[in-house]
């Protein structure tokens, strides 16, 4: 995705208004256009109330999941800014999150050093796994 694309989803522009140039890069495919605001909302974290995606995605919960897989797979930080919804409605905790990326790593049989340094810290936090920790769990 280029970053023209990414400019006309920021701005929140439907397949209608996109201009000519736009629409050629996505091989005048308005399903490529849909796949790539659901591919720029997932790695943004962005809400799915008030933007594009909503136009794209109607069912909230199957975004959020979406969202929360992607994340917890690319060693992202929980999506804190989205915890009403994700707390509240989904029931998935900081916690639970960290367990379950934490759980994943060992599956892979990745080091802990493959966290990147602030999830790493939420972890500490939440969890109390550092990277001498995990060797005792």
């Amino acid at each position: 995705m280029n970053a023209d694309v990414e400019f006309h989803i920021k701005q929140r522009y439907l397949w209608a208004r996109l201009p000519g140039n736009v629409k050629q890069q996505l091989g005048n495919s308005q399903e490529e256009y849909e796949k790539c605001i659901v591919s720029f909302s997932v790695r943004n974290q962005l809400r799915h109330k008030g933007n594009l995606v909503r136009s794209v995605m109607k069912d909230d919960k199957r975004y959020y999941e979406t969202l929360l897989r992607y994340s917890r797979e690319h060693l992202m930080l929980f999506p804190y800014h989205l915890s009403n919804v994700v707390v509240k409605g989904m029931r998935v905790t900081p916690f639970q999150y960290y367990v379950n990326m934490m759980q994943d790593l060992m599956m892979q049989e990745k080091s802990y050093d493959s966290l990147p340094n602030f999830t790493a810290a939420d972890c500490l936090r939440l969890l109390g796994i550092g990277q001498i920790g995990r060797a005792h769990v």
